[in-house]
């Protein structure tokens, strides 16, 4: 076993390393001075320039009003990061949500003041619990019981939001309870997933292209395309039409560990009642002789109301097959929310998981906006995940798919979540991981006289693993003297992803899904995709079977204990020229999504703006992705 780096911290106190966590992301209230007998709520007031392109929501409008509360706010945050740092004597010391509750939970008369507050201008309230207070009404009452004009923007890549022009206010008598105010549309719009490749479209290519017979690998390697241009001095091969589940076990050490995710429950966080994820997957398992779902072994925790139809989401497959197919054993549970509770559909998921604890490790492949995005909206995550965390609870997401041509997402880049990078990964006819690269592909299509490539191999950038610096979040104390050129005005800043491990569309994985045909019509098919939407899980499920390896104590919020780990062969350490320099992969995609050849380079972290694949911690693929030692690590006894 490889020696286990534990981060200097020794000038840190838990308390310190506290402040270092959630620094610039206050949840208190502040009092305002004056006559007015009321507390602002700091976390309310409009971020700079956001004010710019909202509208003023008619007062008639409905809406929802989310108020978040509890007690000893500043301590549920100590104790998060007490429980999760692995040198702290409450080291995985977590509680029962029950004891979440009495702790940190508001009081039954804290709550009963809240909820008549609101009523009080009009609102009805319509749930209650010691972490949030939520009602519904007209956009004029909520503007009275917050004393602050609404207004609606939709900010980049996210759903509609409701900001107020000025920050939000309580009564004074209720300000220590309070640590922020949600308010949302009537109609909770839905978030976003991390894009998907288009399957069965067609795609820019010339009549040669056409004309082209494709052909599949099973593996990295195997099927030359001996017909089409060279590059790079080199025959090419077809890629694989998708990875199978036992390649990827095989590949990154799951399958040697003899670890199944057996006795450990996972989290799916969706916004959408995908029906046919259950048979779906089992049909999927069966044709590809893995093991499908026992019963009781799949559970949809569904919102009663207000939750889209999903059949047909490509993103409900991906993410319960490849989570299924890195940890067989292990529960899976399917969680929708509404939104009715804390005013947002994804995070009202998270809660559920969280209050009844029926999960130990979380996935998700969706997200809010980029950032920057309401402060508000990071409070309301963040009392969440802290509770998680203290909870014995790991929150991971997915990177996103475009490089660094879009910012930064939230709430991923929160320093409460694991956020997960993808990989291209070369597996091989044994099922051994040949080389691994960051997923930063570009992209040529066949000349008209299908002789070359056009624009000459490498081609343009086309897709890749999100990651970089965050401009809102402080360096964690988890990061430090592990992440490099993270400076922003003078101060070290949060630097993504965490980890990472297979992203790359054009390698994927194989997938089953049930897609709409017609009126009450559904057809299966069999496909393949991937991005970060495939990386998320897939890391989520080797967490499950690293549970199963601890005895079935969760590693909760692992980043903490990952940081520990940096520069030991726990992680494959991922580079650029995994060949050697000068060596460059390339592959040839096309059947597997419908569409002509397609040349894709890999490992082009240097056509990004500033990401870069390297020697250590890096933007691309963070600490990297499962190693040699991996499923021996964090304490795990494999079989």
């Amino acid at each position: 076993m490889p020696a286990h780096k534990i981060l200097t911290t020794s000038a840190l106190s838990v308390a310190a390393a506290t402040t270092l966590l959630v620094s610039g992301v206050s949840g208190a209230a502040a009092t305002s001075s004056g006559h007015t007998a009321r507390d602002l709520v700091r976390s309310t007031a409009p971020i700079a320039g956001q004010n710019a392109g909202v509208r003023a929501m008619p007062l008639t409008s409905r809406v929802h009003v989310s108020v978040f509360i509890g007690r000893n706010q500043a301590g549920l945050a100590a104790a998060a990061t007490a429980i999760s740092n692995p040198r702290s004597p409450r080291y995985e010391h977590y509680l029962s949500p029950a004891q979440v509750q009495a702790e940190f939970g508001a009081t039954a008369a804290q709550q009963s003041a809240v909820g008549a507050w609101l009523a009080h201008s009009g609102l009805a309230v319509t749930h209650r619990d010691p972490f949030v207070i939520a009602a519904s009404g007209t956009a004029a009452q909520a503007e009275a019981a917050v004393q602050a004009t609404l207004g609606l923007t939709h900010p980049r890549g996210g759903a509609a939001q409701v900001v107020s022009t000025a920050a939000m206010s309580v009564p004074a008598s209720l300000g220590a309870a309070v640590s922020t105010i949600r308010v949302s549309p009537g109609s909770i719009p839905m978030g976003q997933h991390e894009q998907l490749k288009a399957s069965d479209t067609a795609a820019p290519g010339s009549q040669a292209a056409a004309t082209v017979k494709q052909a599949c690998s099973v593996y990295y390697g195997q099927k030359k395309a001996s017909t089409l241009p060279a590059a790079f001095g080199k025959t090419l091969s077809f890629a694989p039409c998708g990875y199978l589940p036992q390649q990827l076990r095989s590949a990154y050490g799951a399958t040697r560990s003899g670890l199944t995710g057996r006795g450990v429950s996972v989290a799916i966080l969706s916004e959408d009642n995908d029906s046919t994820a259950l048979a779906d997957a089992n049909r999927w398992a069966k044709d590809r002789n893995f093991p499908p779902f026992k019963p009781g072994q799949y559970l949809a925790n569904i919102a009663s109301h207000g939750v889209p139809n999903g059949v047909g989401d490509i993103e409900s497959a991906l993410d319960v097959e490849s989570v299924h197919g890195m940890a067989p054993d292990a529960r899976v549970n399917y969680v929708v929310g509404n939104g009715t509770i804390t005013g947002d559909r994804l995070l009202d998921a998270l809660d559920t998981v969280v209050t009844y604890r029926i999960a130990t490790v979380v996935s998700s492949s969706w997200f809010e906006g980029y950032m920057p995005v309401p402060q508000s909206m990071i409070t309301a995550w963040e009392g969440v995940l802290q509770r998680a965390t203290v909870e014995g609870i790991g929150v991971n997401f997915a990177t996103g798919d475009f490089g660094d041509d879009t910012p930064l997402q939230y709430p991923g880049s929160d320093p409460w979540i694991t956020l997960v990078g993808g990989t291209s990964l070369a597996v091989g006819k044994a099922g051994n991981a040949i080389w691994e690269t960051g997923w930063e592909s570009d992209q040529a299509n066949l000349s008209k006289n299908g002789q070359s490539w056009k624009p000459s191999p490498p081609g343009v950038f086309s897709e890749g693993s999100t990651g970089g610096v965050s401009k809102t979040f402080p360096e964690p104390y988890y990061q430090q003297g592990v992440a490099s050129h993270n400076i922003v005005k003078g101060v070290a800043m949060r630097v993504v992803p965490d980890v990472s491990d297979l992203g790359d569309w054009n390698l994927g994985y194989q997938i089953g899904v049930s897609i709409p045909i017609g009126h009450h019509k559904v057809k299966y098919f069999n496909q393949m995709n991937g991005g970060t939407s495939l990386s998320s899980p897939m890391f989520t499920g080797f967490e499950a079977d690293l549970t199963q390896g601890r005895g079935g104590i969760s590693l909760g919020f692992a980043n903490p204990a990952l940081y520990n780990y940096v520069n030991t062969t726990t992680f494959h350490d991922i580079t650029g020229n995994p060949q050697g320099q000068g060596v460059t992969e390339a592959t040839v995609f096309g059947i597997g999504y419908g569409q002509p050849p397609t040349l894709s380079v890999m490992g082009q972290c240097g056509d990004t703006h500033h990401l870069a694949c390297g020697v250590g911690y890096d933007t691309v693929s963070g600490l990297g992705s499962p190693g040699p030692a991996f499923f021996r690590s964090f304490g795990s006894k494999p079989k």
